[in-house]
């Protein structure tokens, strides 16, 4: 999937990507038949942590487990972020604009999963 970008957005998702994938995580692509778009996720023993958009923006989504986390992580940290919840399923998820936030997607991740490899 990630072939068939265009060279701006290959170079940025490849970039994360190579990241995620170097700290165990695994990598599926789904279809969302909604935005018409192919998405990147990223799990972590079975458990959906990451998904990787690009069709508007790229972006990451981290998720997160609750939006009183979301808001604690956000003031005990340096970690800037927006946060969007599913209405469908009530997830919430932390949202990075890609190249950007990458590094700060990256350190989140590590927080939320309890590892302290920050990149």
């Amino acid at each position: 999937m990630v072939n068939s970008l265009v060279e701006h957005k290959k170079t940025i998702i490849s970039s994360i990507r190579s990241k995620l994938l170097a700290k165990g995580l695994e990598e599926e692509v789904e279809y969302d038949s909604i935005n018409i778009e192919p998405v990147l996720i990223y799990s972590f023993s079975k458990n959906r942590r990451v998904f990787v958009k690009h069709k508007w923006e790229t972006v990451a989504l981290v998720r997160l487990n609750s939006t009183e986390e979301a808001k604690g992580t956000s003031s005990e940290t340096d970690i800037h972020f927006d946060i969007e919840e599913n209405d469908q399923d009530g997830t919430i998820w932390a949202r990075f604009l890609l190249p950007e936030g990458e590094g700060a997607a990256l350190n989140l991740l590590s927080r939320t999963i309890g590892g302290s490899n920050q990149i």
